[in-house]
């Protein structure tokens, strides 16, 4: 996957002394040999990681091909040996089951970006409340399964404290990852979905997805998703891993993935 987009150059400094032992344990220097790396992302963090990649590549002489879904299938092919360099996932638990197995480098976790989930619902009666979603047909209300996708577990959570009922609740829709909830409610075939922020404004960036995100209603609950990031052992020493590894914690790629939805992330080993 070629990118392409200018990056003002200048210096890259690991973020504190946390991801300078990071840096070092992974291999030391980057150096400049080219380098292709295959990453797994989390659906809702897709579009920033094809920015990231585009930007990185700008800068140096290496690739990157971005391979979104949901975690829990993403882990699922990593443990069926699926051939990735790192996993960027929208939880915590499969990078630390990764790391468990011994597929991943065990001092490569940390928390890459905090999402946000929300309800887009935009005929709603005023103001927008979780409970009174069950007045609506379940079959028009979405979220991503929560078997395997993160923000569907947070949707599931959020439903099942809600005032509605448990049959209801049965025949609501479940898809694939969080992407596909903002599609089917920007293209009117849901009424209602649990979506990620950095999804919406994406989508409203790109133009597919008609909506301020200021109008959804954030949950407060379950409003910091924290995801993290693991290095699979095969990629230990792999530059172009090492390269997204340093410039990932950097001022500017920071500024880019906040202004996606995303809160600053916060380093964290288990």
């Amino acid at each position: 996957m070629s990118h392409g987009v200018g990056v003002n150059g200048g210096s890259s400094v690991l973020c504190g002394l946390r991801g300078l032992a990071l840096f070092f344990l992974l291999g030391g220097s980057v150096g400049v040999t080219a380098a292709d790396a295959r990453i797994a992302v989390a659906a809702n963090f897709r579009d920033t990681a094809l920015m990231v990649a585009r930007y990185l590549e700008a800068d140096s002489p290496h690739r990157y091909e971005i391979i979104a879904g949901s975690t829990g299938k993403l882990a699922s092919q990593i443990i069926n040996g699926a051939p990735f360099d790192m996993l960027m996932a929208a939880d915590l638990d499969r990078p630390q089951q990764l790391m468990a197995r011994g597929l991943a480098v065990p001092d490569s976790y940390f928390i890459y970006a905090v999402g946000k989930l929300g309800l887009w619902w935009p005929d709603a009666p005023a103001p927008v409340t979780v409970n009174a979603l069950g007045d609506l047909d379940p079959r028009s209300v979405c979220i991503a399964n929560p078997a395997f996708a993160p923000y569907g577990q947070a949707a599931w959570r959020v439903l099942n404290n809600a005032d509605v009922e448990t049959e209801w609740l049965n025949h609501i829709v479940r898809v694939d990852n969080i992407n596909l909830v903002t599609g089917l409610v920007a293209q009117g075939q849901a009424k209602a979905g649990f979506v990620a922020r950095s999804a919406v404004i994406a989508g409203a960036r790109k133009g597919s997805v008609a909506a301020d995100p200021d109008d959804l209603l954030w949950l407060s609950a379950d409003a910091g998703i924290e995801q993290a990031l693991v290095v699979m052992e095969r990629a230990r020493d792999n530059a172009a891993v090492l390269y997204w590894i340093e410039q990932i914690q950097t001022s500017a790629i920071r500024e880019l993935i906040r202004r996606d939805g995303y809160d600053h992330f916060v380093e964290q080993h288990p």
